[in-house]
């Protein structure tokens, strides 16, 4: 069989029918197929925004499949590749009529370190002693050595980091335990597989480490298939730049120390170097302040600050001069030594600023994370694809502006790539109504929060709930979500629970009402009757004060370019486009969204805005708003049936 052969299945879909019960064609899918399997067999690049009900994971799967081929997918969350895996693959394997070796492969701070393990349980912490036990015990029943499989590995508990390993401490072949690896494991089984389900963040940290050269994360592939791929850009700033955080220094610090004492304890200048570098750190931070910052480096950088700086620099110095002559005593002081090397010369790097690269650091509570960011991705990203040679299909269902993807491809450099826009076959025009309210003051202005607390309540009352209120920022998420207890709602709002929490407790209520911000806008499926009303506080733009954009705007403004026009708007569409996808999830979905931002029809690029959203028709008048998702609300429903 053949990806072409695949992608023929949309055109006869006897198969489909019969794995899909109530399998519909859909002319869009069946494009898309045909375009991927092109792309495939050609080794060419395809970008394609497929709008929401297209299908688009089976319109690659089944000809990725087929094709026989070593195939990638990445996607954007660990809970996408789950869904990859135990949804999306089962079902293509039962329309292909045959099974595919398939791995999934997450980064290594997802696995299980045996080693870190023993060190965590030696280390006397009588607070984690009685999780540790616990996780002792799942250690020897898993096969995967998956975190996941016995907790969040997201939710910030202090236990992951004792348990598992990053690039800097990881003992590589001197680790003891380096048989028992699941890191290896999972690797090993990627290797194997005929496909192999990844995330981007994954796919970032092998293409840096390619260029970088070293060897690679991720097996090579015939073709790479990126999913939820309007997270890319910014994602690759990240990877394509530096960053040494607190953390990674108090580790150094707790783990040399830990180190000295297994080792007899008779080091007592090397212990004094780690003690130094330790009060340099906190020196560091308390310069730093308290609370939370996002600035420039330049913009922050104080005498004193300076000098606490100069002063952390010098004490990872002396560190490393010390641990030279000790790292015969010990693998782990070894593998401590290229830490402390490998910090040193990332601190210097960023702090270091020049006309390509942003130095910013990130301060929340006493710890901070300190970044340098590359102002352009396009390059190094592009220089990454052409170094590989796979098909590259590049997908999701907000890629495009005003039916464009000249924005997409710029900033990740693409181009000879092949272009699809892909409509959704839902009924927006029918089925969803666009509110806009007529009077509201301007986002900034000091009255905006009441006039938009006065259209919410309204029309969740109206709509009895069923509602996503999601807003742009966390002062909003709580001012609204406070007015709507005061209205008599009992809302979940972000930050109470886990999201998966609020997510299952919002689908197991057709009533309930969810006030959340940026992490709910994407990735986020509520299908029927329980989500009718999706309000949006403002328009997504994303704040110039941010460091890398404002430094990002004066390059463009340097270049000639116009930053509100050619980045600001079209990432601002993108996001919103995300957010108005919660709404209507499935063919028979019906539901109102409200923009309460006024810029939607006031500010000159309204029109740009509106003309990247689905065919929707518009009211002004919140009674015609109210009225249309009155008749959706449960006691109006009831009272048709009766």
């Amino acid at each position: 069989m053949t990806a072409a052969a695949g992608a023929a299945l949309f055109e006869d879909d006897a198969a489909l029918a019969a794995a899909l019960p109530g399998y519909r064609p859909r002319a869009g899918q069946a494009e898309m197929a045909t375009a991927v399997a092109r792309a495939m067999d050609a080794g060419g690049r395809l970008v394609v925004e497929a709008g929401t009900g297209t299908g688009k994971t089976l319109a690659y799967l089944l000809p990725a499949l087929a094709s026989r081929r070593k195939v990638i997918v990445s996607t954007a969350t660990r809970y996408l590749q789950t869904q990859l895996a135990e949804k999306d693959v089962p079902l293509a394997q039962t329309v292909l009529g045959r099974s595919v070796h398939t791995a999934v492969l997450k980064g290594r701070s997802n696995y299980l370190c045996l080693h870190r393990l023993d060190l965590a349980e030696t280390s006397g912490d009588l607070y984690l002693a009685p999780r540790l036990r616990k996780v002792r015990e799942w250690a020897g029943r898993t096969r995967t050595g998956d975190i996941g499989e016995f907790g969040d590995p997201s939710d910030g508990d202090a236990l992951w980091p004792r348990i598992t390993s990053t690039t800097d401490n990881c003992l590589g072949t001197d680790c003891p335990l380096y048989d028992q690896c699941w890191v290896l494991h999972a690797r090993r089984e990627a290797q194997a597989a005929d496909l192999v389900i990844a995330n981007h963040y994954l796919l970032f940290a092998d293409m840096t480490v390619r260029e970088a050269g070293f060897g690679e994360v991720l097996p090579g592939a015939d073709a790479i298939v990126l999913d939820e791929a309007h997270k890319l850009p910014d994602i690759a700033g990240r990877f394509f730049g530096q960053a040494v955080s607190s953390r990674q220094l108090r580790d150094l610090v707790r783990d040399g120390r830990a180190e000295i004492e297994a080792l007899g304890g008779d080091m007592p200048d090397l212990a004094d170097s780690f003690n130094a570098l330790g009060e340099c750190e906190g020196g560091f931070t308390e310069a730093l302040g308290q609370g939370a910052l996002t600035e420039g480096w330049r913009e922050i950088a104080s005498p004193e600050r300076v000098a606490a700086r100069d002063a952390l620099l010098e004490a990872i110095h002396t560190l490393e001069s010390t641990l030279e002559p000790a790292t015969e005593r010990s693998e782990g002081l070894k593998s401590i030594a290229r830490r402390a090397e490998d910090l040193r010369t990332r601190l210097a790097t960023v702090a270091a600023e020049d006309g390509e690269r942003v130095s910013w650091i990130e301060r929340r509570g006493s710890s901070w994370i300190w970044h340098s960011t590359p102002l352009d991705v396009a390059t190094p990203f592009a220089r990454a694809v052409e170094s590989t040679p796979s098909a590259w299909i590049f997908t999701s269902a907000t890629l495009s502006v005003k039916d464009e993807l000249g924005y997409f491809c710029s900033r990740l450099g693409l181009a000879d790539v092949e272009t699809r826009i892909l409509p959704s076959p839902f009924d927006y025009e029918q089925n969803a109504l666009l509110y806009s309210p007529q009077r509201m003051p301007a986002p900034s202005a000091p009255n905006f929060d009441d006039a938009a607390v006065e259209e919410i309540v309204a029309l969740i009352n109206a709509a009895e709930g069923g509602a996503f209120v999601l807003c742009t920022s966390y002062r909003a998420v709580r001012r609204y979500g406070e007015a709507l207890v005061d209205a008599g709602f009992d809302p979940l709002v972000q930050g109470q629970a886990p999201r998966a929490s609020l997510l299952a407790d919002f689908r197991a209520d057709s009533n309930a009402i969810l006030v959340a911000t940026s992490s709910f806008w994407e990735g986020v499926d509520v299908r029927g009757h329980g989500l009718r009303l999706v309000i949006i506080d403002k328009l997504p733009f994303a704040s110039p004060a941010d460091p890398v954009l404002a430094a990002r705007f004066e390059a463009m403004k340097a270049e000639g370019q116009n930053p509100f026009m050619d980045y600001q708007l079209p990432q601002a569409v993108i996001m919103l486009k995300q957010g108005v996808g919660r709404l209507i999830r499935d063919a028979e979905d019906r539901g109102v969204l409200a923009i309460c931002d006024p810029r939607l029809f006031t500010a000159r690029y309204g029109s740009v805005i509106r003309a990247s959203l689905p065919p929707m028709a518009i009211t002004r008048n919140r009674s015609a708003a109210c009225a249309f998702v009155d008749e959706l609300a449960p006691s109006t429903i009831e009272t048709s049936r009766s």
